[in-house]
């Protein structure tokens, strides 16, 4: 395997640890309870804490790289599997809106804290939650790019039946839990999503680490292929 071709399988693995090691950080909150007679004044202070936190501004960097590698990683699995005919068509579109539902979530959320010291805190809130409802709708796109690249791969031989089968019911679970929620997507579990997640991890890593054709005779890369 080209160094291009095991760098852009583990973008997917990057976009996950970046994810999960900068959300904590940037979402930590000033330390203690926080002031304000108002429930929506706490946005407010947690963008006033992320204004004086280095950590906080590190984690959101992280996400925003991880956000990067997202991009590159759908843009590699769904060139990897496109000999799966339509389900590589739609994995990439759905891998593509939710690009687009992530970047255009960022921009409220952005705008609150632009606006920290100037907006009421019900603007603040209704901005923040405007990111969170974001989020859980992402579910959505997300688990049909997960779902249908899946199968793409089984049907290009890509991946295996444990990968394959695997990404297909995460995937579908994310679309058909996000559907169901509905209005209610805000108070949803990310379980779903996680899972999601957890594919990609497995993929990228499975993808990143395999050998190529001239080191090991293609009859044995088929069997493994199958097996995963």
């Amino acid at each position: 395997m080209r160094i291009l071709d095991r760098i852009g399988a583990l973008t997917g693995a990057a976009y996950v640890v970046l994810v999960l090691i900068g959300n904590p950080l940037s979402t930590a909150g000033p330390a203690g309870p926080r002031p304000g007679p108002h429930p929506s004044q706490l946005d407010i202070d947690y963008y006033r804490w992320l204004a004086g936190s280095t950590s906080g501004q590190l984690g959101l960097s992280l996400e925003l790289l991880g956000f990067a590698a997202w991009v590159l990683f759908v843009g590699y699995l769904c060139t990897r599997v496109r000999a799966g005919g339509w389900l590589a068509n739609a994995a990439l579109v759905g891998g593509v809106v939710s690009i687009a539902v992530k970047v255009a979530s960022g921009a409220p959320w952005f705008a609150a804290y632009g606006l920290r010291n100037d907006i009421s805190p019900e603007t603040a809130r209704v901005l923040g939650d405007m990111n969170a409802v974001a989020f859980g709708l992402d579910w959505l796109p997300i688990g049909l790019f997960v779902a249908c690249a899946a199968a793409a791969a089984m049907m290009a031989h890509v991946l295996g039946r444990v990968l394959g089968w695997s990404g297909v019911i995460a995937g579908t679970v994310a679309v058909v839990y996000t559907a169901f929620a509905g209005v209610h997507v805000m108070s949803a579990s990310a379980l779903p999503f996680l899972l999601c997640l957890l594919w990609t991890l497995a993929v990228s890593v499975r993808l990143g680490i395999e050998r190529t054709v001239g080191e090991v005779p293609v009859a044995s890369l088929q069997a493994a292929a199958l097996a995963v």
